[in-house]
């Protein structure tokens, strides 16, 4: 695995997360999975946030087809996709994609992953593996056909239709569109804004969501963690300094 395939820079308690094979225009090569996975699944305790960004070109041209044969042979591949995904799914961090460019079919599939999707203007999201005669990755199918409405998911994935900026953003595939070029700085200051004292409650919440998107929440156990985090001395270091700010600027009040 080559290390340099994503390459990781601290910017506060954010972790940047690059992936950089720009003479494959990012394709997803095993090496980059499997190096995108454990940067993801090994971020230290100090992280807060994650962003995952192709730079300022292409965000990822999706499967390499360097590595595809075409044949059953390739379900492997569908195996490091979604091991890739599922590590992003399973981070207690927020995570968020920075996308310039294209973000193509397994690509896509790792970006609708994270908790929230910023492009560049002139970005686009494109599954085309129906008119490349392939049956797209059913466990990927799964999944977005639960996120996402049924015209979205029929026009993304039976018909590969290319969702351009205004488009993914109108049907959720991208939660903002910013100025081309301007996607990883608007990912970091979003993310900027986390603190330590927040972290606990953006960890039990990501486990939530996820148990409640699974099915699997137990009611009970999760109210009293609620009750441990409302108890805890940082949560209340961080009430008395929110209401503290309040009182001192009247503008946030509005």
């Amino acid at each position: 695995m080559r290390a340099d395939l994503v390459k990781q820079t601290l910017e506060g308690s954010v972790l940047v997360l690059e992936m950089h094979d720009p003479a494959a225009r990012n394709a997803l090569s095993l090496g980059l999975l499997s190096a995108l996975s454990e940067a993801v699944g090994q971020a230290g305790e100090d992280v807060l946030g994650i962003v995952i960004t192709g730079g300022a070109e292409c965000f990822s041209a999706g499967g390499d087809f360097r590595e595809l044969k075409g044949t059953s042979e390739d379900l492997a591949y569908d195996d490091a996709v979604s091991a890739a995904v599922a590590t992003i799914l399973a981070s207690d961090r927020i995570v968020a994609a920075a996308i310039e460019g294209p973000c193509m079919g397994a690509a896509a599939d790792l970006a609708l992953a994270c908790d929230y999707r910023i492009a560049g203007a002139g970005s686009y999201v494109q599954i085309p593996a129906v008119r490349l005669g392939i049956l797209y990755n059913p466990a990927a199918l799964e999944r977005i056909g639960r996120s996402y409405p049924r015209d979205t998911v029929r026009r993304l994935l039976l018909a590969g239709e290319r969702f351009d900026d205004h488009e993914a953003r109108r049907a959720g595939l991208f939660s903002r569109v910013v100025p081309r070029g301007e996607a990883l700085g608007a990912a970091l200051r979003d993310l900027a804004r986390l603190d330590a004292r927040q972290a606990d409650a953006v960890r039990a919440t990501k486990r939530l969501l996820a148990e409640l998107e699974a099915g699997t929440a137990d009611r009970a156990q999760w109210q009293r963690r609620r009750a441990e985090l409302l108890d805890s001395e940082q949560r209340g270091a961080a009430i008395r300094q929110a209401h503290a700010r309040f009182i001192d600027k009247p503008e946030t009040r509005r």
